[in-house]
């Protein structure tokens, strides 16, 4: 029985020895904080449409796709007007044109569409999610190409605007069918 006190106040004087030095260690020898980049606002310079603007970044006019979203088209020499999209493009502009905004990458998602652009979350200052912000109101789906971070997030906010039938799920257009037949 003396053995075995002994053996386990040898155990306890080993941990104690244990915490101690690491104590010593982290404090003689602290860990650094590494931020890996710091968010910088740049300047929107045009909104081309519901899901896609021009950003000044560093002196170049960089085109940004809004990941996880896509709004109905806009008419133009390449693609015919969508029911909604001329709204869907308005709201942009409304909440992006000449502001300054952060671009949030995605870790798990391609840093570069098929046609080039950027693919980015877009915040501005006061903190709102502009991508998120679009599918609540009803100007935008959830768009699903691949994983991203706030897949989730977003089909909630989509379900939650077909529910409410907002924007490009109300009567105005045939989205809503989707619904009913799920």
């Amino acid at each position: 029985m003396i053995q075995a006190r002994l053996k386990l106040s040898k155990w306890i004087f080993i941990i104690v020895v244990a915490i101690i030095l690491s104590g010593l260690i982290g404090y003689f020898f602290p860990h650094e904080l590494t931020i890996k980049e710091v968010p910088v606002l740049y300047r929107v310079v045009e909104v081309i449409d519901g899901d896609t603007v021009k950003v000044e970044m560093n002196g170049q006019i960089e085109i940004v796709r809004l990941l996880g979203i896509d709004t109905p088209e806009v008419s133009t020499q390449y693609t015919s007007e969508e029911c909604y999209g001329k709204e869907a493009s308005e709201k942009t502009k409304e909440l992006l044109e000449n502001k300054e905004i952060y671009l949030i990458p995605d870790p798990q998602s391609l840093d570069r569409d098929t046609y080039g652009r950027l693919l980015r979350y877009v915040f501005l200052p006061d903190g709102a999610f502009i991508n998120a912000e679009l599918i609540k109101e009803g100007y935008a789906f959830n768009y699903i190409y691949g994983p991203f971070q706030f897949m989730e997030h977003f089909d909630y906010l989509e379900k939650q605007a077909k529910e409410s039938r907002l924007g490009l799920w109300g009567e105005i257009c045939d989205y809503y069918f989707e619904i009913e037949n799920q």
